[in-house]
């Protein structure tokens, strides 16, 4: 068994050019990501979102619609957990304005999920797009 812990935007999800998703209905799988999502729990593996949710801490989203977001792309690919951050070091919301060990490419969310599963390190795999989310994983050692 292995965990397969998922980036949400441009891996998950993809919205419509130039649009920021504000509800669940504005974003879409990306092609093939159900089926493969299915293939890895029908084998007996377990699904985890982590995803950076800077909008919040730029004013664009609240933390309930990033949370929404969030929480739906795990439904739509059947992950068991989610993690996501909300803080930005150059937001503009001072709540949520912060370098945070959350946010990728700090290993945060991954060390948390390996937390929350209890999966051991070694059955652990990173899914992104992103250098940063690239960095979160090697930073993680997964």
């Amino acid at each position: 068994m292995s965990l397969y812990i998922l980036d949400k935007d441009g891996t998950i999800v993809f919205a419509p050019p130039g649009k920021i998703p504000r509800k669940p209905e504005e974003q879409t799988l990306m092609p093939g990501v159900a089926e493969t999502c299915a293939s890895l729990i029908e084998a007996g593996d377990i699904l985890a979102v982590a995803s950076n949710q800077g909008g919040v801490a730029m004013g664009y989203l609240t933390l309930e619609e990033a949370e929404a977001l969030v929480r739906d792309a795990a439904q739509k690919i059947g992950a068991a957990f989610y993690e996501f951050c909300p803080y930005h070091p150059q937001g503009t919301i001072p709540e949520f304005t912060k370098d945070a060990i959350c946010r990728k490419p700090s290993p945060g969310m991954i060390v948390e999920l390996q937390r929350r599963t209890g999966v051991a390190w070694r059955d652990i795999v990173f899914v992104g797009n992103s250098p940063e989310d690239w960095q979160a994983a090697l930073a993680a050692g997964v």
